[in-house]
């Protein structure tokens, strides 16, 4: 009989003692949470429109690039980026802010949905690169700073003019 008083009394201080953990614990709602001095830290982040596509990728390593309706099937040939990607509304990219992991170099860029038309690279060692050109690259403007010399280049078809200031 004591055997079963003391079960029951702990099985009421179990129930009891879970009552009390939990009604001292609160579930704030989100909407309240302030995180104005947090920092989250996280690998990467992803941005979907109301139909599930990816709009919007930060990351350290970026996924390999897409190119036919939103599949990853492209290459970077082996270079990790990390940054911030864009997609439209197919989920295709079509630009980014991103350093790589071989060079350091960093560069945006602006895509079409077949190819890059302009990409503006700033390399560790101070060398400044502007391109803007169509998708094919046969008609471009290329402009180039470094401590030895600033160049621009204009390409129309098969012609090319370059322009050189030496120090």
């Amino acid at each position: 009989m004591k055997t079963k008083i003391l079960y029951a009394l702990s099985v009421f201080n179990a129930i009891v003692l879970s009552f009390l953990i939990f009604s001292f614990t609160s579930k704030d709602d989100l909407s309240t949470l302030n995180f104005e001095d947090k920092i989250i830290k996280v690998r990467g982040v992803v941005v979907v429109d109301s139909l599930g596509v990816e709009r919007v990728i930060m990351g350290a390593n970026l996924p390999e690039p897409n190119n036919i309706r939103g599949n990853r099937k492209g290459s970077r040939n082996g270079q990790q980026i990390s940054g911030v990607m864009l997609y439209d509304s197919d989920g295709e990219e079509r630009g980014g802010y991103v350093t790589d992991d071989e060079y350091g170099n960093a560069f945006l860029t602006l895509d079409s949905k077949t190819g890059m038309n302009f990409m503006a690279l700033a390399s560790p060692n101070g060398e400044g690169y502007v391109r803007l050109n169509d998708d094919r690259g046969n008609n471009k403007i290329v402009f180039k700073a470094s401590e030895e010399e600033s160049t621009i280049e204009i390409t129309n078809g098969t012609k090319k003019k370059t322009i050189k200031n030496e120090n």
